[in-house]
């Protein structure tokens, strides 16, 4: 008679499950023995993390909005300084163009980038206010928002052992980003009589 014993371990998650199972076929039958053995089936187990994730805190502003939004679902009346987010309606004429679009069909993917037409009059608003040009097909990303945009680009330029100048006041997500990626972020104070714009004497002192 053969016997064979198969001795198999699963880890699930959230749940450890130790087997042990023994297959023993007869020389003249087809049945063979099963045992289970179950010594943690209720130990949870954590699932393993990026070690980078211990060197951020949570947001502070999405902790402070997830609190109004539980206030307000309550009944309560809040006045919100969390977010930057308008108290009022986009103006009409923005919600008309949004409806056009839809209505026209604009509602499938676009390119990565951003629509052309869209990246074309970015190029435009930046040429009449601020006097720069930019190449719409080639010099123009459009992202979801700011926050996006700005950790994108600390993926692809920065990485272990750089370091990331943050000027004062900042989004509270700036620094965090910066961990995300293996950089250190170097706070760059600025103050309120130089319009908290980034003053060439501070600046030279937090590259040195």
């Amino acid at each position: 008679m053969t016997r064979t014993v198969f001795t198999a371990t699963a880890i699930l998650i959230g749940q450890s499950l130790s087997s042990c199972v023994a297959f023993s076929p007869a020389a003249s039958t087809s049945s063979f023995s099963f045992a289970l053995s179950n010594d943690a089936v209720n130990t949870p187990v954590e699932p393993p993390l990026n070690p980078l994730l211990s060197q951020i805190k949570p947001s502070k502003t999405v902790e402070v909005f997830s609190l109004v939004k539980q206030m307000e679902a309550e009944g309560e009346t809040v006045t919100s300084l969390c977010v930057g987010e308008p108290d009022f309606a986009p103006p009409q004429c923005v919600l008309d163009a949004a409806t056009a679009a839809m209505n026209g069909g604009q509602t499938r993917y676009t390119a990565v980038t951003g629509t052309a037409d869209l990246r074309k009059a970015i190029a435009e608003d930046l040429k009449t206010r601020k006097g720069v040009e930019y190449n719409p097909v080639t010099e123009i990303v459009v992202g979801n928002g700011a926050k996006q945009c700005v950790y994108q680009g600390l993926l692809a330029a920065c990485g272990a052992g750089d370091e990331v100048i943050v000027p004062a006041p900042y989004w509270p997500s700036y620094p965090e980003m910066a961990l995300l990626v293996g950089a250190s972020p170097v706070i760059l104070e600025t103050s309120v009589d130089d319009g908290y714009l980034i003053n060439p004497d501070a600046l030279d002192k937090c590259l040195e």
